[in-house]
This record gives C-alpha cells, sequence and structure tokens, in this order.
C-alpha cells in the first residue's frame, strides 16, 4: 500500500540548505549532586548500562520506584546546552512531559507536568484546563520543576490513552511528551517538525538508561490517542501537540524472547 502522504510530510519536513532557524538553547539546567545518588547509581558504568539496555514487553503492575530515583531521572531529562546528550540540540527546548504517577514512593498518584522550558509556563497554564491545580509536591528538589495537576488513580487513564496497552499502566509511571507546535513551526518553518521528534528520541533515551541505572526498565510507545490526549489536558488547538508516550516500572520477563550480547558481531 503506497501512502502518499507520508512522502508529502517527509518531503514538506525536509531542512532548506538556507535555512538558519536552529538557535542556542537559552537554559541549562542544574545536575543533581552524587549525595543524593543511590549506591547502585554511583557503582554502575556507563557501558555496562548502554550494554544491559532494553526495552520492556511488560510491566509487572507492582513494582514502586523511589523518589530519589524518579526524581534523578527527571533531573537527567531536563536540557542543558553544556551536558551530553541534549548539548547537541541547538534551539530552546520544546518537549515538556505530563505523567501519570502510579507506584513512586511517598508522591501521591496522579496527574503531573514537568516544565522543561521555563519561560513557557504561563503559556501552557492558559492552554490547560483551568480545574488544574498546579502544585509544587513536597519533598521535590527547588530546582526540578514539576507539578501536580490532579491527584488520583490515574492508571485507567493511562492504558486507555496508550491505545489500550497494559504497559502504560503497569509502569511505576509513564508520560506523554507535548511539543510547543504550531509557534515552533511557524518560527522556524515545517522542517522544524522533524526535530521535535529528535527531542523526544533524546528525552527517551536518556530515561531508558536512566531506568536500567535505577534497577528497573522502561519503553517507549508509539501508539496512542493525541486527540483524547488534548482532551484531558484541556488543548483546544495546535499550541501544544502530544508526540510521544513512554513507561517506567518493573519489566516481565517474556520466556518466548531471545536476549542476545549487545553489539553482537554477524
Amino acid at each position: 500500500v503506497e501512502w502518499e502522504i507520508i512522502d508529502e510530510v517527509a518531503a514538506a519536513a525536509r531542512k532548506p540548505v538556507d535555512s538558519d532557524g536552529d538557535e542556542p538553547s537559552s537554559r541549562s539546567a542544574g545536575a543533581i549532586h552524587p549525595e543524593n545518588e543511590t549506591e547502585r547509581v554511583r557503582e554502575s558504568s556507563a557501558r555496562d548500562i548502554i550494554h544491559q539496555r532494553r526495552s520492556a514487553v511488560a510491566m509487572d503492575g507492582k513494582t514502586s520506584l523511589e523518589k530519589r530515583d524518579f526524581c534523578r531521572m527527571l533531573m537527567r531529562a531536563m536540557p542543558s546546552h553544556d551536558v551530553c546528550p541534549f548539548d547537541v540540540l541547538p534551539w530552546t527546548p520544546a518537549i515538556d512531559l505530563f505523567l501519570f504517577v502510579h507506584r513512586v514512593e511517598s508522591l501521591t498518584p496522579g496527574l503531573y507536568f514537568l516544565l522543561r522550558e521555563s519561560s513557557r509556563l504561563s503559556a501552557i497554564k492558559s492552554a490547560a484546563r483551568s480545574a488544574f491545580i498546579w502544585k509544587r509536591p513536597a519533598g521535590i528538589p527547588p530546582e526540578l520543576p514539576l507539578y501536580l495537576l490532579e491527584e488520583g488513580d490515574a492508571r485507567s487513564a493511562a492504558t486507555a490513552l496508550s491505545c489500550g496497552q497494559d504497559i502504560a499502566g503497569d509502569g511505576a509511571f509513564s508520560l506523554g511528551m507535548i511539543a510547543e507546535f504550531e509557534p515552533s513551526l511557524r518560527r522556524r518553518g515545517p522542517w522544524f517538525y522533524r526535530r521535535l521528534f529528535w527531542e523526544c528520541g533524546i528525552i527517551g533515551q536518556v530515561l531508558y538508561l536512566e531506568a536500567e541505572a535505577a534497577g528497573v526498565q522502561a519503553t517507549g510507545i508509539g501508539c496512542y490517542f493525541d486527540d483524547p490526549v488534548h482532551e484531558l489536558l484541556g488543548l483546544r488547538d495546535r499550541q501544544f501537540q502530544s508526540l510521544y508516550h513512554f513507561t517506567v516500572g518493573g519489566a516481565v520477563t517474556d520466556g518466548r524472547l531471545t536476549t542476545l550480547p549487545p553489539y553482537e558481531s554477524p
């Protein structure tokens, strides 16, 4: 089957050679200090973590995550112009995260929002549902811009919005990546559509590795219902757009699958 629209979008999103629409990032996030790291994380080497990184195929629905591990993972997902891998993105961060927190110790279950670009707070508040409380949770590092939007059991909502996939509700938490969409494309051009997904991809890879370092696993979720996501958040136009979903938790091993050594030679 030939999907002509795919080729049209690919052509429209190609960056012109003479375009200079990239810009320096305006923000640098602080790093978590070593004393806040768990012993397990400090003793892990980057090589080991990269080699053991796998995509979970199912979550156990019971594993919880320590708050300090949760905060460290989100801190690592914050943008920085001088820290790998975000230093490769020469533009102001365009992606924020909304989170379904299911089982994080000492953190109330519910819907949360991680603001990755401080200048966007007013715009996202105005665009989102007026009922959201935008409360800073207790015990969260002051440099981590995490907000509680709504308390409650979000497992069913997370599952339903990710095409009914249990993996979104069975993790310790799951999330969606929300882009500053139409303003970014108008400001830079249609070619920036691809860049938005590049930023999502880097965030996802960081979360994959941080999940492994925390003793759990993660997986990206490519199937989700973006219009219902927008309804949940109260978004009514294309100023912001849902681009990708992700989940982190205790993985269930499928004995039918074979795991090969990393980077095995043919």
